[in-house]
C-alpha cells in the first residue's frame, strides 16, 4: 500500500506503481506493427461496439477528446440502453458505439463532461458499497486488495445523481466488486438483490449489470441466473468483441454483452486496432454466453 496518503490524479503516477515487463514492451511493439497494417475500412461495418474505461485522469482527458473525434468519423454514438435494444431486436443498421465505465471513480465526472461535448452517453457501473467513502485507509485497502490499483477518489451519491442529470445511465457492478466465480450462491443472490434495490431507490431505476473482473472465468451460470432473477435487463463482460445482427430476436437473458477495455493512456492506434480487428472478425456467436455459463 501507499503510505503518503494521497489519491492518484494522473495516469502516469498509477503506471509508475506497476513494473513493466519484457512481455509488456513486446506487446506494445506487436500492436504498433499490427495497427500499421490493419484496414480501417472495417470500422464502416454495421455493428455495435461497447467501449469501457475505468478512469480519465488529468493526463488522459485530451486523449479521450482525440479518440471521440476520431470515432465520430465512422460511428454514431448511442446510449447503452439503445445499444442493448438494437442487439436484442436485430436492428443494427450502421456502425454504432456506446460507452461505459466500471468502479465509480470520481474522475468519471470529467469523462462524462467530455462525452457530453460529442453528444455521447455512457453507463457508469458502480459499487454502492464504496460510493461516498472518503476515509483514505479504507479506500487504499479496497483499491490495493480488491481493484489491484492505486488509491483513487470515488463518486458520492450527489455526483451519481449529477451523471444522471447529464443523461448518463447508472448500472450495477455488485456491492463491493465481488468475484462471482469465487462466491457461493446465497451470497451472490443476496448481493445482487441488494444492489438492485439500492440503485433503484437511489437512482430511480437500473437496467444494466456488469460483473467485476470481466472474464468468463470470473463469472458462473449461477451468477448469470441471479443477475436476471434480481431484475437486471442485461449482463456485460470485459471480453473483447462486437455485436452484429443475430438470425433471430434475442431474449435479455440470452445476450452476453462484450466490451472492449480501453485505457486512454494507450497509443490511440492500438485502441483502433482492437476495434478494427473485432469488426473484421464479428460473429453472431459473440451475442451469446459460452456453454459454461448457460
Amino acid at each position: 500500500m501507499l503510505t503518503d496518503r494521497r489519491f492518484i490524479t494522473y495516469y502516469r503516477d498509477a503506471e509508475q506503481l506497476k513494473k513493466k515487463t519484457v512481455r509488456t514492451y513486446m506487446r506494445d511493439i506487436a500492436l504498433t506493427g499490427l495497427s500499421f497494417i490493419s484496414n480501417a475500412k472495417y470500422l464502416d461495418k454495421p455493428r455495435i461496439q461497447f467501449l469501457y474505461i475505468h478512469h480519465i485522469f488529468k493526463d488522459e482527458e485530451k486523449k479521450l477528446d482525440i479518440l471521440l473525434k476520431r470515432l465520430s468519423k465512422n460511428h454514431q454514438f448511442i446510449s447503452y440502453s439503445d445499444a442493448v435494444d438494437k442487439i436484442l431486436s436485430g436492428t443494427i443498421d450502421k456502425p454504432y458505439i456506446t460507452f461505459s465505465s466500471d468502479d465509480g471513480f470520481k474522475n468519471n465526472l470529467r469523462a462524462a463532461e467530455v462525452l457530453n461535448e460529442y453528444n455521447a452517453k455512457a453507463c457508469f457501473f458502480i459499487n454502492p458499497g464504496i460510493v461516498g467513502e472518503t476515509d483514505f485507509d479504507t479506500i487504499n485497502k479496497y483499491c490495493t486488495e480488491t481493484l489491484r490499483f492505486a488509491p483513487v477518489d470515488f463518486l458520492n451519491w450527489a455526483e451519481v445523481t449529477q451523471l444522471q442529470k447529464w443523461g448518463h445511465e447508472i448500472g450495477s457492478h455488485t456491492m463491493k466488486h465481488m468475484n462471482i466465480a469465487k462466491t457461493n450462491e446465497a451470497e451472490i443472490i443476496d448481493d445482487l438483490q441488494q444492489t438492485y434495490r439500492i440503485l433503484n431507490e437511489r437512482c430511480g431505476g437500473v437496467k444494466h449489470f456488469a460483473f467485476p473482473f470481466g472474464r468468463f472465468s470470473d463469472f458462473s451460470s449461477i451468477g448469470r441466473k441471479a443477475v436476471f432473477d434480481a431484475g437486471f435487463g442485461s449482463c456485460a463482460t470485459a471480453e473483447r468483441g462486437c455485436h452484429i445482427n443475430h438470425y433471430k430476436p434475442l431474449g435479455n437473458a440470452e445476450l452476453c454483452i462484450r466490451r472492449d477495455h480501453t485505457v486512454l493512456g494507450w497509443d490511440i492506434n492500438h485502441i483502433l486496432y482492437f476495434l478494427i480487428n473485432n469488426a473484421k472478425n464479428a460473429s453472431i456467436n459473440n451475442n451469446l454466453f459460452p456453454d459454461s455459463l448457460k
